[in-house]
């Protein structure tokens, strides 16, 4: 039997042409609402306007948060929003914005409250992480959690051997990068000294933040 050799090709070729396709960023922990790369634009939680149960227990002393990269450099600030189902009020800044470089594993380090946020254990509240990896705007992510007097049973904050967080001036140089990367294995209780993001935000962060996080862009 006669087979065509350009038909008999033609499925392997479609599938080597074919685009690669891959996440902009993911959150791992707390556990996200959800993920959908089509709708990771889509304010304020990437498409997933809905609350996920059960919620994430988070430490009232502070905790990680556990991003993935798929970017080799990044924008990132985190916000938080206080209640059972706060839709798009994201008032609160947990991280203001800073850039990070490197694929894979990347811990925002011992993330804390702002000060003066009344919050006691057993509060419901979401967090918001927002990036710049998209041309047409920002890409969010949100995780729905509940704060604990309790700390962590367990690490959740990894780091892969390439990722750091450099600081930039108010041309946008890079003049510095934060100590504190490790690798993605091993990684001992969240604490400033393994946290890659554990750093204060540096001068070139674009004026006040809005409620909805949109300054970031």
């Amino acid at each position: 039997m006669f087979f065509s050799t350009t038909t008999s090709l033609l499925p392997i070729l479609t599938l080597l042409l074919a685009p690669p396709t891959t996440a902009h960023f993911t959150l791992d922990w707390p556990t996200a609402r959800g993920f959908d790369d089509a709708q990771a634009t889509s304010f304020p939680c990437g498409g997933f306007n809905n609350v996920k149960t059960p919620r994430t227990d988070f430490p009232l002393s502070g905790g990680p948060l556990q991003l993935n990269m798929h970017h080799p450099r990044t924008r990132v600030a985190v916000y938080l929003a206080l209640g059972n189902d706060p839709g798009s009020s994201f008032n609160y800044v947990l991280l203001p914005q800073l850039t990070q470089t490197g694929l894979g594993d990347f811990c925002l380090g011992h993330v804390n409250l702002p000060s003066g946020v009344n919050v006691t254990a057993g509060t419901n509240a979401t967090i918001q992480v927002v990036t710049n990896g998209d041309p047409d705007g920002g890409l969010y992510q949100c995780a729905d959690v509940t704060f604990t007097n309790a700390a962590l049973s367990e690490s959740h904050c990894n780091n892969n051997t390439n990722v750091k967080v450099v600081t930039e001036n108010m041309q946008g140089n890079p003049n510095a990068s934060a100590s504190g990367t490790g690798t993605t294995s091993g990684s001992p209780s969240p604490s400033p000294s393994n946290a890659a993001a554990h750093v204060t935000a540096a001068g070139w962060l674009l004026g006040a933040v809005g409620a909805a996080g949109m300054a970031l862009l």
